[in-house]
């Protein structure tokens, strides 16, 4: 289930990033989720990094852990800002700062980018994220992946209000 993504944020911005992968409480609301199959296939890499939920062919939560004033992914190397199992980065991770969430009523599901991600601030980002958040939500609303995200809502984060240029999303029915 390897997602095949467009990348909206060039790896070396990522890397000097100061906010990704960090976030300010331990049950941070855009903590990585991992849908089974992408948990298992992280779990092949034998990283140090682990899951809230342990048991094998569960979905689950990456665990955040202490790292300076908050927390950090547990697959999250603080030192070099690289990725223990970024060679099996779930789609939540693949498709950041595009985030999916609930609308502020909870009757929809939507869309958008998180302006926490600093990059949204270049030029050269900004100009392309319309149509990066296009091909995300032709790519979500495919029949296998909005069955999948119906089958495990965890996916869906609750509203933010930072998240900008957001559209609905169409997940079919179940």
């Amino acid at each position: 289930m390897k997602p095949q993504l467009p990348q909206l944020i060039p790896s070396e911005i990522c890397l000097e990033c100061p906010v990704c992968c960090r976030f300010p409480d331990k049950q941070a609301a855009l903590s990585p989720f991992f849908f089974p199959e992408e948990k298992a296939q992280a779990e092949n890499l034998q990283p140090k990094g682990s899951f809230r939920e342990a048991s094998r062919g569960l979905a689950s939560k990456a665990e955040l852990v202490a790292c300076g004033h908050g927390f950090a992914c547990s697959f999250f190397n603080p030192e070099d800002h690289t990725c223990q199992v970024y060679e099996a980065r779930p789609l939540d991770c693949s498709m950041y700062p595009a985030v999916v969430m609930h609308s502020r009523e909870h009757d929809k599901v939507l869309l958008g980018a998180d302006t926490k991600c600093p990059a949204l601030g270049r030029p050269s980002v900004a100009v392309r994220l319309g149509n990066y958040l296009d091909s995300i939500q032709r790519y979500l609303g495919s029949t296998t992946l909005s069955s999948l995200i119906r089958k495990y809502p965890q996916l869906i984060s609750e509203f933010q209000e930072e998240v900008v240029e957001v559209r609905e999303l169409s997940l079919g029915k179940a």
